[in-house]
C-alpha cells in the first residue's frame, strides 16, 4: 500500500518524494525515469511494458501482482475521472481494491472506454459520477471517493436508491438486445449492426441522436447507450441504424478504448491516433469508399461524415468519439437518411471483412 496520494495541477512542483507512481496522467517534466514509474495508458507514456494493459485502473493492478522493489511512497494523478480516481485508489486502499478486483477494474472500463461492466461496477462507476459532477477540489473529490467506494461496491451506500433508479437506462437496454426489440446482426467478424425501429424509438430525435460524453453518468438521454453495445461488441465495430419518421439515423461507433494506449485489444485498421481523445485520422480506403458511394446513393440533404479524414464536414464528429461517422446536416446534427439499415451496411462492411 502506498503511504500517499496527491492530485497535482498540470506545471505544478515535484512533490517531496524520492520515488513517486505517476497514475492515469502523464508525469510530464516531473517525471524522472531514474526513480518513477509510470502506471498509464495516456499517449504517449512510460509504463513498462510488464504493466501494460487497458485501462490505468487495470495497469496498477498488474503492478500490485509484481512490484518492483523500491520504497514506494507517493501516486501521483492530474486529473479528476473515474479511472484515475480507480486507479490511485488501488495503489492506495490496495487490500480492499485487491478482495474488489473485477468489479473496480470494470467500473474503469465503464469510465474510460464505455464499457461493459456487472450490477457492482455500475454501481461504482454511477456513484463517482454524481460525485464528480457536484465538484469541488480533485484532492477532496479523491478523498470522498475512497472514503465511499467500500460501501458503492457493498451496495450500502445512502445514495444507492438513487443510483439504482438511474441505472434503469442500462438495464433497459440489455433487456431490448435480448428481446430482439433492438435488432442486433453480425456482418462480420469485426462488424455488427442495432437496429432501434420507431416503436422502440419513439419521437425524440434529440434522444435518438445522443452522444454520451466521456465519463458521463448513465441517464434516460440517450436511446441506447454504449456501455450496452459493449456487453457484447466491445471489440467490435457497430452501426447503429435508429428509425425517424422521415428516415433513418446512422451512426458508425468505433470500441471507446481506441484513443488509448492499450494492449492486447484488436485496433480498426488504419485509424491512427495522436494525442487526445478528439485526435485521430482514418487512412482506410475502403471504408471512405464506402462512405462516398453512400452519399452518391443518398436522396435526402446532408452529408455522410467520416471522422479523421478529407470528407466534407467530418471535423464536426472528431469530439464525437466513439462516434465516427454519421449522417449529418450542414450545421453537424444528426439528419434522417434515405437509405436503409441494409444499403448503409453493405457498403460499410467491405472495409471489415
Amino acid at each position: 500500500m502506498i503511504d500517499r496520494f496527491e492530485i497535482i495541477d498540470h506545471g505544478a512542483p515535484r512533490p517531496d518524494a524520492e520515488r513517486i507512481l505517476f497514475c492515469d496522467g502523464s508525469g510530464g517534466e516531473l517525471f524522472r525515469p531514474e526513480t518513477d514509474l509510470e502506471l498509464s495508458h495516456w499517449r504517449p507514456n512510460f509504463t513498462p511494458s510488464e504493466y501494460r494493459a487497458g485501462t490505468s485502473t487495470e495497469i496498477c493492478y498488474r503492478f500490485l501482482d509484481a512490484p518492483r522493489p523500491a520504497s514506494w511512497t507517493v501516486a501521483i494523478n492530474n486529473h479528476v475521472d473515474v479511472d484515475g480516481i480507480l486507479s490511485v485508489y488501488a495503489l492506495v486502499q490496495s487490500e480492499h481494491a485487491l478482495r474488489h478486483r473485477t468489479t473496480i477494474m470494470e467500473a474503469a472500463e465503464i469510465g474510460d472506454f464505455w464499457g461493459w461492466g456487472e450490477s457492482a461496477a455500475q454501481r461504482l462507476f454511477q456513484g463517482i459520477t454524481f460525485l464528480m459532477d457536484r465538484g469541488g477540489r480533485p484532492q477532496e473529490i479523491y478523498a470522498e471517493a475512497f472514503r465511499r467506494i467500500p460501501a458503492l461496491v457493498e451496495g450500502s451506500d445512502p445514495e444507492i436508491p438513487q443510483i439504482e433508479e438511474s441505472l434503469e437506462p442500462l438495464k433497459r437496454g440489455i433487456e431490448l438486445v435480448k428481446q430482439g426489440a433492438i435488432a442486433r446482426i453480425p456482418r462480420t467478424e469485426r462488424f455488427v449492426q442495432y437496429i432501434i425501429a420507431y416503436s422502440v424509438a419513439g419521437d425524440n430525435d434529440a434522444r435518438a441522436a445522443y452522444t454520451p460524453e466521456f465519463n458521463q453518468a448513465i441517464s434516460a438521454d440517450a436511446l441506447l447507450w454504449p456501455q450496452v453495445r459493449s456487453c457484447w461488441d466491445a471489440e467490435r465495430i457497430c452501426l447503429v441504424s435508429t428509425e425517424r419518421s422521415r428516415g433513418w439515423f446512422h451512426d458508425l461507433c468505433f470500441p471507446g478504448y481506441l484513443w488509448a494506449d492499450t494492449e492486447r485489444k484488436w485496433r480498426v485498421p488504419g485509424l491512427n491516433y495522436h494525442d487526445g481523445m478528439a485526435s485521430y485520422d482514418i487512412r482506410n480506403d475502403e471504408l471512405i469508399a464506402g462512405f462516398q458511394q453512400l452519399q452518391r446513393k443518398e436522396t435526402a440533404r446532408g452529408r455522410w461524415a467520416l471522422g479523421g479524414t478529407i470528407l466534407p464536414l467530418s471535423a464536426e464528429l472528431q469530439k464525437l468519439f466513439p462516434v465516427v461517422g454519421r449522417f449529418i446536416s450542414e450545421s453537424g446534427a444528426a439528419a434522417p437518411s434515405h437509405l436503409w439499415p441494409g444499403q448503409v451496411a453493405g457498403e460499410i462492411e467491405r472495409a471489415f471483412r
